[in-house]
């Protein structure tokens, strides 16, 4: 039981890594019959001789401008050469010959591969889909699919966070900016009291001084004011009493005057 476990493990593992490196690779060469060019080029692309296998290819693509497996066998090398835009325009030229199914489920699956090179994942996830329409059970396909899935979840998640790190440095510089912007306003301010304050002097060192209490010279005054009130009163006083004494002596004098003085006999 131990080592069936153990090779169920072992088959599941390698399938992983063949798939992952599907991901990488485009489809294998077709074989083109009994064209000489063609067939050269399927030679040169086996022995990792990109180049040279593209350039025949081309050659026999001349020779039969509308063979789908020419276009494909183009595709694949230009793939090889990372000539991704070449490879897809191979491509595309391939499904637009009409190619036999096999051969269109083949170009579908690596132009999902080209795509994903080239960073466009939403459409190399359409691409395998298309593969998958054409054949339901091919197992890169669907690996592929999931694969790029995965890819765009995680540069999503990614991307919301640098923008979340975005917003909280911009809230951070707010932040900053505003309590900066209040630290000046309170040293000017600062500032134009103390220059307030140079300027007036006497109001720092006398803020009583306009108080009666604390002005000498005022009170001084004031009782000088009140004195000479009540002296003029009593001279007033002393004036009417002398009146009424020079009055009272003028009756008496007037009394005399008309007063028998004789001896009564």
């Amino acid at each position: 039981m131990i080592l069936f476990f153990r090779f169920f493990f072992f088959n599941i593992f390698n399938k992983s890594l063949i798939a992952i490196w599907i991901v990488l690779s485009p489809g294998t060469a077709l074989s083109l019959g009994v064209d000489g060019k063609a067939i050269e080029g399927v030679e040169l692309y086996q022995k990792h001789m990109f180049d040279q296998a593209s350039k025949r290819f081309l050659e026999a693509q001349q020779e039969k401008p509308n063979d789908p497996k020419i276009s494909y066998n183009l595709g694949n090398s230009r793939y090889k050469q990372g000539s991704y835009e070449q490879a897809l325009q191979s491509y595309s030229r391939s499904v637009e010959q009409k190619p036999s199914s096999s051969v269109n489920q083949r170009t579908q699956y690596n132009i999902g591969n080209t795509l994903f090179r080239m960073n466009k994942l939403e459409e190399s996830i359409e691409a395998y889909k298309k593969a998958l329409e054409l054949d339901p059970d091919d197992m890169d396909s669907k690996f592929n699919l999931e694969f790029v899935r995965e890819q765009i979840k995680k540069k999503k998640q990614e991307q919301n966070k640098s923008e979340g790190n975005k917003e909280n440095s911009k809230s951070d510089s707010k932040k900053n900016k505003t309590a900066k912007n209040k630290d000046e306003k309170s040293k000017k301010e600062k500032k134009k009291d103390s220059s307030s304050n140079k300027k007036s002097p006497s109001l720092k060192n006398n803020p009583n001084q306009n108080d009666p209490k604390n002005n000498p010279s005022k009170k001084t005054k004031t009782a000088s004011e009140k004195m000479t009130k009540e002296e003029a009163e009593q001279r007033l006083s002393l004036l009417t009493e002398d009146l009424k004494q020079f009055q009272r002596k003028q009756a008496l004098e007037m009394k005399s005057l008309f007063t028998y003085q004789g001896n009564d006999w």
